[in-house]
């Protein structure tokens, strides 16, 4: 059986490597996108940092370290028996820490099965997302046993949690719109917009620090019909996002415009997971961001 697993693992490794377009010889033969680059780092780059800012909760800590606000931590556990329902308000977000999407939301003291929130959007009936208590509490249990992401090495080191947050609402009461900050080296190159609508209709759209629509001669994505305004606090958001990037040679920082301000949704290190033809689907465009990004000199694989 081991000698299975042997096998197999060594299977799995040799389509990353040819995935990666890596070879001993020579890494500099293949034009580096964007997404080369992320695969790359998921196949050598062991930054210890990685773990704290892709850990939902110990990501609070950095941020707050920085003077950038999260959502409010109402509970934290590794027991999901002790989510103490009866004393939280009636809406708040369940999460776990280690993982992506996965989100139940309590919207006017009932659960629901919320992932990306794409469900809620155009949807009067929510009866089929509305869970139990004590089917919550089952979900976060079996998050707990999981790894999201063997191929994204800091999910492997974060130690499980389940968070219980406050529900974040947008600032002029609209739908929540999450603005995403790809920054290199602490410089904000590119700025995307996501929504739950967004996301249910596949559609996102990339502009300049300046809000100028990158304009693209293919799209992995759709464009919505109508692009979502400039938002008046641009440059705070840009001074939060290069502050949290600050000693990372990339990393995106997904933002919130808040009733509270800007709240910081995730910072994250593998976004897309490397997945061919992101985060765009332009290739013009994934090569131009992709040059924005200064791989660190790292010349062999550890801890894979």
């Amino acid at each position: 059986m081991n000698d299975y697993y042997s096998r197999l693992r060594k299977r799995i490794t040799t389509k990353f490597d040819r995935i990666l377009n890596y070879t001993k010889d020579n890494l500099n033969l293949n034009p580096k996108d964007f997404s080369w680059k992320m695969r790359w780092r998921m196949r050598f780059d062991r930054n210890p940092l990685f773990v704290t800012v892709q850990d939902k909760y110990k990501v609070k800590e950095y941020a707050k370290r920085l003077g950038v606000r999260t959502a409010e931590l109402l509970y934290v556990t590794d027991d999901p028996e002790t989510i103490p329902f009866d004393s939280l308000p009636e809406d708040y977000f369940v999460k776990a820490n280690h993982g992506c999407d996965w989100n139940i939301l309590c919207k006017a003291g009932k659960l629901y099965i919320y992932k990306d929130g794409s469900v809620f959007i155009g949807h009067e009936n929510l009866g089929p997302h509305n869970i139990t208590r004590e089917r919550c509490i089952s979900i976060c249990r079996s998050w707990l046993g999981l790894i999201y992401s063997r191929n994204e090495w800091a999910y492997k080191r974060i130690p499980p949690r389940i968070i219980v947050e406050e529900a974040l609402v947008q600032h002029d009461g609209g739908e929540l719109m999450d603005y995403r900050f790809y920054v290199f080296q602490g410089v904000v190159k590119a700025i995307s917009v996501g929504s739950p609508s967004y996301r249910l209709h596949h559609e996102t759209i990339f502009f300049d620090t300046d809000w100028q629509e990158f304009k693209m001669k293919a799209f992995g994505e759709g464009i919505p019909d109508q692009l979502p305004q400039k938002p008046k606090n641009l440059s705070e958001m840009l001074a939060v996002a290069e502050k949290l990037g600050t000693g990372l040679d990339f990393v995106r920082i997904d933002l919130f415009h808040t009733t509270r301000g800007i709240t910081l949704g995730e910072m994250s290190i593998y976004p897309l997971g490397g997945r061919l033809h992101t985060p765009a689907g332009d290739p013009e465009f994934d090569k131009w961001l992709g040059d924005q990004w200064v791989l660190p000199c790292i010349h062999k694989a550890r801890d894979i």
